[in-house]
């Protein structure tokens, strides 16, 4: 038996390699003839630098660099054969701030860890551009590359969603001559527009300390900065699925930067050639901390599943809760064993989850074996 293990992380406890681990001690208990392969997955929010470089035998760089307010931090990504592998989070991510300023927050640190990827000769740039403290429509990471934004009297503005209202034209002289040859692939499943009632401002402003003022004057401060972009004769992204991630990065590096937005898991897949080691296997075993309804939408089991069927291969989920309404779920993935099978705390939960784990895979070796003889 051939088995392809290829789960997510589960978030505050187990690592995907930890998982595989776990998994493998399982079926080993069971069956003596089987081989395993491993491939570290995510869905292109937090984690998915992790997942890759760990598939793909990459390495982490650190750099110095700044969070959305400015503060001095170092911020880690990866670079494999495949490129670099950065989340947008780990320089302007929320939980790196102390305050929610969202007037003031900005995407500074993301141009620098782009910055630097160019600097190291990458020429393709995979981002996930989940968990943001910002926005300001990416203009903070344009910036950072070269782009000005300016004032009515041609002075460069700092660039803060504050400013949004007051640029009249915008420079792109200085912008960095490496962009034009560099491929940036963006990993967003977010599907809002840059403005409006489902925009970035209005949808996820109020998670990062916006009130209602403060929706009202950044998605206004939005909507004047498309103009002035269609002005100076670029496309119009503005309604484009994606466009108000991460507080309308997703617009500023369509716009700006000329990047391709694309499902996260995905994308992720092809990444670490999932479809080289999945059509040689007999079963696929994903998983992520908690699967309900919301794991059909872009999350790394269904995606999995779905890639893994186009081979004619089935899909099982070993996952440490069910949740509700996960009926449909089972049209793409055969069966969900749940790590957990007696009443405990969380801590203790989290405590034995390598235990949990294999305790599992050993039930699913055990349902696979009736199931064998069965046909027999």
């Amino acid at each position: 038996m051939k088995i392809l293990i290829a789960s997510d992380s589960y978030k505050g406890s187990l690592s995907s390699l930890e998982i595989s681990k776990s998994i493998q001690k399982g079926f080993k208990e069971v069956f003596e003839d089987v081989s395993f392969k491993t491939l570290s997955m995510a869905d292109g929010g937090e984690g998915t630098t992790q997942a890759i470089v760990e598939s793909l035998n990459g390495q982490y760089i650190t750099i110095d660099c700044h969070n959305a307010l400015q503060e001095l931090i170092q911020a880690s990504y990866g670079i494999t054969s495949q490129g670099a592998i950065i989340e947008m989070a780990s320089a302007s991510g929320l939980p790196l701030v102390k305050e929610k300023k969202i007037r003031e927050a900005n995407t500074k640190g993301t141009g620098e860890l782009i910055k630097d990827a160019l600097d190291r000769h990458c020429q393709k740039i995979y981002l996930g551009i989940g968990g943001s403290a910002t926005n300001d429509g990416g203009i903070g990471m344009a910036h950072h590359l070269g782009i000005r934004f300016l004032d009515k009297n041609h002075q460069v503005l700092e660039p803060i969603p504050e400013n949004l209202p007051f640029i009249e034209d915008i420079d792109t002289h200085q912008l960095d001559s490496r962009i034009k040859d560099t491929q940036i692939i963006v990993m967003c499943d977010v599907t809002n527009p840059l403005c409006g009632k489902t925009g970035a401002s209005t949808i996820y402003g109020p998670q990062k300390g916006a009130n209602e003022k403060d929706i009202q004057f950044l998605d206004q401060g939005l909507k004047h900065l498309v103009e002035i972009c269609i002005k100076k004769g670029y496309q119009d992204y503005s309604e484009e699925t994606g466009s108000g991630a991460a507080g309308g990065l997703g617009f500023g590096l369509m716009t700006f930067l000329n990047a391709k937005l694309q499902s996260g898991i995905e994308t992720v897949l092809d990444v670490v050639h999932f479809d080289e080691y999945v059509k040689d296997c007999d079963l696929v075993i994903s998983g992520e901390g908690r699967i309900d309804h919301q794991s059909m939408y872009g999350k790394v089991p269904t995606g999995v599943s779905q890639r893994a069927k186009k081979y004619g291969v089935d899909t099982v989920c070993i996952v440490v809760s069910i949740g509700e309404n996960v009926g449909d779920i089972y049209n793409y993935i055969t069966t969900i064993e749940s790590c957990i099978d007696h009443c405990c705390s969380l801590e203790n939960a989290l405590e034995n989850a390598s235990e949990n784990v294999y305790k599992a895979a050993f039930r699913l070796t055990r349902s696979i074996q009736l199931g064998q003889k069965m046909r027999h």
